[in-house]
């Protein structure tokens, strides 16, 4: 299935057609101590191990398409190949060849996430992350950011609904230990501590996306289907009067055929739960 496209790419926002070492005749040669990764810049991480190789590369062949920056209080800020600067200053260049351009901060930041999206060069939580800057630095709502970027409006809020997710399971995400498919289960748990003890599993237990969805389903309906109560059990309510009489308060028994229970005791002041707390534990 052919991949949807999403938004214009950074060379089609700079120039409407493909950059690249033929085409342009007036790139510049830039210190590379000059260049400065793009603030807007949605990608965290960056494989070494990749880099090494692009570097490997670079040696070998010399960088036959110029990185595309644009010039701020006289430094130059990346959009278009930060993986090449970076593979560059790990062979130690002195300069690369560059292109200037002269970019709105709009199309800095639609730009920079597009690029990265396009590419598949970004982790859900990056595009998230992204999606949540535009957001916030263009003053749009989703539905105006998802016609920015080309993308489906419950694509987009998917994305932003993963930021909720607690720091641990986003850190797995970003790492690649689960995908974007484990997580979004997880956003239906009720709490952070439900969502970390479901990641444990995961992890654990090497579960698929989804063994995942049916592991959630399965805590989800154990929390929220009430107990099926055996009803009018004269065994059961003579408990229930016999631990009123010990504790000299109201309980209520609730019991259901597969087992599963629960007590409530009654108190009215917290000098009633104190005499109850200590008869329970017999101090």
């Amino acid at each position: 299935m052919k991949r949807k496209a999403l938004g214009k790419s950074i060379e089609a926002i700079i120039a409407n057609r493909p950059t690249s070492y033929a085409e342009e005749k007036g790139f510049l040669e830039v210190d590379i101590d000059d260049v400065y990764p793009n603030p807007f810049q949605p990608r965290k991480k960056f494989s070494t191990e990749k880099l090494k190789d692009l570097a490997d590369s670079l040696k070998e062949a010399g960088m036959i398409q110029p990185v595309v920056v644009y010039k701020k209080d006289e430094k130059y800020y990346l959009m278009v190949g930060e993986r090449r600067w970076r593979a560059a200053q790990y062979l130690k260049w002195k300069k690369i060849p560059a292109i200037v351009r002269d970019l709105s901060p709009d199309d800095l930041i639609v730009g920079a996430l597009v690029e990265n999206i396009q590419r598949e060069d970004l982790n859900a939580i990056e595009v998230a992350e992204g999606i949540e800057m535009l957001i916030n630095e263009m003053g749009l709502t989703q539905e105006k950011a998802s016609e920015r970027l080309g993308m489906n409006r419950s694509t987009l809020t998917n994305y932003l609904r993963l930021l909720k997710l607690p720091e641990a399971v986003k850190e797995s995400v970003i790492s690649g230990a689960i995908s974007q498919g484990h997580a979004r289960p997880l956003l239906s748990l009720e709490d952070n501590t439900a969502m970390l003890n479901a990641l444990s599993r995961i992890l654990k237990n090497s579960l698929s996306v989804r063994q995942t969805e049916k592991m959630v389903k399965n805590i989800t309906r154990e929390k929220t289907t009430p107990i099926s109560e055996v009803e009018d059990d004269p065994d059961l309510r003579k408990t229930e009067e016999k631990l009123a009489r010990i504790l000299s308060t109201k309980v209520k028994l609730h019991y259901s055929k597969s087992g599963k229970g629960k007590i409530e005791i009654y108190f009215h002041q917290l000098e009633e739960f104190d005499r109850i707390y200590k008869l329970l534990v017999k101090e």
